[in-house]
């Protein structure tokens, strides 16, 4: 309750990840915070092979108290092309060996395939639900391709993808979730929804360290203890591979705008997903001619693209409801 005793209202989150370290991370955000309703999880292969982020998604649910949460598995590989993962960042279980830590999930995965799922979400419930996706869009492109009024179902749509001004992880200019499946991320973009692309431009500049980890294991709670444990896991990695010894928040990041749009600036421009070069497949081009010249946004689709966020303030909410501060 608010001081004025009007009863605090949540938003509705549909999560569609491919758990890996930050997609845990997220979910346990979706899970906890209490300005969110987590509706639905479904899940795709990215980080991990599509059997794995499920198990790991209804491991991280049972953690939260929220194994009665829906959880929908959907696509096993993006709709054209090779399957990609980053199990030099997650690790072979996909949580950086942290997965042995989590309680055995007691529900099991929904029948219903995630994109019908969704659509069904979105319908009965439209204008509600906030779609959040921290994996490659197949699954969200699959569920346009069932049903293309749905964008006018949705609240919004938050994907955690690209690398507007700021340079790729997995190449020179490109994102992994949106490299994972460039045919899938062009239609999501694409569509009439209200979108917000959360991108490396935002969630490199969200990192936790040691001062972070150290006040997640020093609640003495399993939740914050599981916390402290897969953000040293992903420290290391990021360490190995020559960055600094820090995890960016891409996908809690994600969660958290959803929740709190104001913890960050952002720019409505036309986005383009680069699907054939040999060196940007995958690649997020933005056009920012636009800034300069409004006339050529006419008859253009834009997307919000996040440029700056509260860094501080992103960082605080995740760890409340981690349960790592008061």
């Amino acid at each position: 309750m608010g001081v004025t005793g009007v009863p605090r209202r949540t938003v509705p989150l549909w999560i569609d990840c491919d758990t890996g370290i930050d997609d845990a991370l997220a979910l346990l955000l979706a899970a906890l915070d209490p300005a969110a309703e987590l509706a639905g999880v479904s899940t795709v292969a990215g980080n991990c092979p599509l059997p794995q982020a499920t198990e790991n998604s209804l491991r991280v649910l049972e953690l939260a108290g929220r194994g009665r949460t829906p959880l929908h598995p959907g696509a096993g590989g993006p709709l054209a092309g090779p399957a990609r993962d980053a199990r030099q960042i997650h690790g072979e279980d996909g949580l950086g060996g942290c997965a042995e830590a989590l309680p055995a999930a007691r529900s099991r995965p929904r029948d219903e395939h995630a994109a019908e799922a969704i659509g069904r979400a979105l319908r009965a419930r439209s204008g509600q639900i906030s779609l959040v996706a921290t994996g490659p869009l197949t699954n969200l492109a699959l569920a346009l391709a069932l049903d293309p009024a749905l964008p006018g179902l949705a609240r919004q749509v938050v994907v955690m993808g690209g690398a507007c001004t700021a340079p790729g992880n997995v190449g020179a200019t490109v994102e992994f979730n949106i490299a994972a499946d460039p045919e899938a991320a062009r239609a999501v973009l694409l569509a009439p929804w209200p979108l917000t692309l959360v991108g490396l431009d935002v969630t490199l500049q969200v990192r936790m360290g040691a001062v972070e980890a150290a006040a997640c294991m020093a609640a003495g709670r399993p939740i914050p203890a599981f916390c402290a444990r897969v953000l040293r896991a992903y420290m290391a990695a990021y360490e190995h591979m020559g960055d600094r010894p820090e995890a960016p928040m891409h996908d809690p990041l994600a969660v958290a705008v959803a929740l709190d749009p104001s913890l960050v600036a952002a720019l409505q421009l036309p986005v383009e997903v680069e699907t054939r070069g040999e060196w940007t497949r995958g690649m997020t081009v933005v056009d920012q001619r636009v800034l300069q010249r409004p006339t050529l946004l006419q008859g253009r689709r834009t997307v919000q693209v996040c440029h700056e966020v509260d860094a501080v303030a992103a960082r605080r909410r995740m760890l409340a409801a981690w349960g790592a501060v008061g």
